[in-house]
């Protein structure tokens, strides 16, 4: 299976959009729309890989116990998406790629899960999925349903907010001047005042 971008190429955005969300959005680990929107913007724009943002149900097993991810409403059995219940992720042509995995650790120990695990990246071919939450078996299965009402609703929305626009400019910044090496980011405001924005000290291992 080829990948769209390497192991630091990931790490690097998902450096960016979790530093800028942690000081000027939801917070560190809050928003898995910021996070994979502004990812999919990085990936058109500086590293030419053809991506966009979906949402909709996502399970991902991440332990040999069963510890799984579950990102769905559920009524008698059956899963679903919406507005309250959901999760974002990237396509690509080939793959599926997404920037909060290397923060699935914090997500784990918020359900109550002692176990650390290690911070990877999620960059999955579309053809490796399961076919459903229930025939996940090893550690990195996957099974996301996407839900393409939802998905227009949410991008419309959060893209009429004027500071969509401002926050993406600023990941998309950053990450040309971070080619070779991430530093901090600074930004001056229309009355000429100076925010530092310093990178998070995640760095991904490996890979789901």
């Amino acid at each position: 299976m080829k990948f769209d971008i390497t192991l630091k190429q990931y790490e690097l955005i998902y450096k960016i959009v979790a530093s800028v969300g942690k000081e000027l959005s939801h917070g560190a680990g809050r928003s898995c729309q910021f996070y994979n929107v502004n990812g999919a913007l990085i990936l058109e724009e500086i590293f030419k890989v053809k991506a966009k943002p979906v949402m909709g149900a996502a399970f991902i097993r991440l332990t040999e116990s069963g510890n799984t991810l579950s990102f769905a409403g559920e009524v008698e059995g059956n899963f679903y998406s919406s507005p309250q219940a959901f999760h974002c992720w990237v396509e690509t042509e080939s793959n599926i790629i997404e920037f909060t995995a290397p923060e699935y650790r914090e997500a784990l120990v918020q359900a109550g899960s002692d176990n650390k695990i290690k911070r990877n990246m999620f960059q999955k071919g579309k053809t490796s999925m399961s076919e459903s939450p229930h025939e996940m078996i090893n550690v990195g299965d996957f099974y996301f349903e996407t839900n393409p009402a939802l998905t227009h609703d949410l991008l419309t929305r959060m893209f009429e907010k004027p500071a969509t626009q401002d926050l993406a400019k600023i990941s998309l910044e950053w990450c040309k001047k971070s080619k070779k090496k991430l530093s901090s980011f600074d930004i001056v405001n229309d009355l000429g005042e100076i925010t530092f924005i310093n990178p998070i000290n995640h760095s991904v291992l490996g890979s789901w």
